[in-house]
């Protein structure tokens, strides 16, 4: 029986699912650690094709991804599930930590009136 797994040799990855690596404009390199390196932007669509892609890959080793978006800590969720099962495997970032931040956020605002 022959598997193939993307990103293998023999196995090369649908250039439906590829994305776009986003390099600074030359003579933009960090110069020191006071620099603030802005963190890239991707489209809808690209986030969508990384999902599908990790998706398909973990598919492969019998667990699935959820992905969903934690409102009140404004904070991308993923959660591996075992597909025979259906049982919670991980959850990045954790339970604990996801209520911690929003503890956190909550703490803040009542600190604070206003964001700068």
């Amino acid at each position: 029986m022959e598997m193939k797994i993307p990103t293998i040799t023999g196995s090369p990855v649908p250039p439906e699912f590829t994305v776009a690596r986003h390099e600074p404009p030359a003579g933009t390199e960090a110069r020191g650690a006071s620099v603030h390196q802005a963190e890239p932007v991707y489209s809808a669509e690209e986030i969508r094709r990384s999902a599908q892609l990790l998706e398909q890959t973990f598919r492969l080793f019998n667990k699935r991804l959820r992905f969903s978006v934690n409102q009140e800590i404004n904070r991308v969720v993923v959660k591996v599930v075992d597909t025979k099962t259906d049982k919670l495997i991980k959850e990045i970032p954790p339970a604990e930590i996801q209520r911690l931040i929003a503890k956190i956020k909550e703490t803040i605002g009542l600190l604070f009136d206003e964001q700068i």
